[in-house]
């Protein structure tokens, strides 16, 4: 089984969304325009990370071939990369792009051999809306807050991570938060972490210590409290998507703004780090910015598989 489709690239969202819910999913040409050279890749729903199962590239006119078949028994999802990001991942990997567009998951035999053509939208989030040097120190301050513990929070954003200590109780700790774009399966991530240069530092002799308190257990304890920062994170810059998004909707009612953006998926294809100018003492601040994706349409199912 192969899938043909098409790779659209949305230039008028208001003019798209009105074609695309009045004329059954078909949207005005001068609306679109095909994305040629994009990377079109297929891979295991619950091994997102993992090496894709198979690729294409689109020819000039944005068109896209696939093997579905490869894998019979197992969830997929297919992912668009655009132009820029494909030739990155290949010379600069390090630069972690992310994606224009994931489905949701589906199998193989869901897919009846017609075209399936993908739509993407892509917005700029701006500084005014990104997360900003402020927002992180709240996020703290909240943190510092909730654990009894915990007599000092810091955190700095910068553009090879967030680098992040804290202490108490003669216990000192940090680290660096990274965030890349997220090209899983989970359409419910937007953002990818990993916590970078750890270290824990415990008052008194280490086999001391390891009787009184188990440096797992903190560790394990700080981690999450780093995670669920980058879930913070995640969510701010969502909601900052699903904002802008909204606003070139050609609708004003709330629960017909709501449904074209269930009917969506959301990526960022990259992240941005901006610089605020210092103010006098003060130290040179960055908010995190990025380009979100919305795409059309969120399932590649055919009709008659969809629930």
């Amino acid at each position: 089984m192969r899938m043909h489709g098409t790779l659209y690239e949305i230039t008028n969202v208001t003019s798209f969304v009105q074609h695309y819910v009045t004329n059954r999913s078909q949207p005005s040409t001068d609306s679109i325009s095909p994305v040629p050279n994009a990377g079109i890749i297929l891979h295991r729903w619950d091994q997102g990370h993992s090496p894709s199962l198979a690729q294409s590239n689109t020819d000039d006119m944005g068109r896209f071939e696939l093997d579905v078949s490869i894998a019979p028994d197992a969830s997929i999802y297919l992912s668009a990369f655009g132009p820029d990001d494909v030739s990155e991942r290949a010379v600069e990997r390090e630069q972690h792009p992310g994606c224009w567009y994931r489905s949701s998951p589906f199998v193989p035999g869901a897919i009846d051999g017609g075209d399936r053509d993908i739509y993407v939208a892509r917005i700029a989030i701006p500084r005014e809306a990104g997360f900003s040097q402020a927002q992180l120190a709240s996020a703290l301050a909240e943190t510092k807050k909730q654990v009894a513990d915990l007599e000092w929070i810091k955190g700095r954003i910068k553009p090879d991570g967030i680098t992040l200590s804290c202490g108490g109780r003669g216990a000192k700790a940090s680290g660096r938060l990274v965030l890349i774009p997220d090209r899983s399966g989970d359409l419910s991530k937007c953002l990818h972490h990993s916590v970078e240069d750890f270290r824990l530092d415990l008052p008194g002799p280490s086999w001391l210590v390891g009787l009184v308190v188990s440096q797992d257990a903190i560790e394990a304890s700080i981690r999450a409290g780093l995670a669920d920062l980058a879930d913070e994170i995640n969510r701010r810059l969502y909601l900052s998507a699903i904002s802008l998004f909204s606003a070139q909707l050609p609708m004003t009612d709330p629960a017909a703004v709501d449904k074209i953006v269930s009917e969506t998926t959301l990526s960022f294809s990259r992240l941005h780090y901006e610089s605020t100018p210092a103010d006098g003492q003060s130290k040179v601040s960055f908010t995190i910015m990025s380009e979100a994706c919305f795409g059309f349409p969120r399932t590649l199912e055919a009709a008659k598989t969809q629930q």
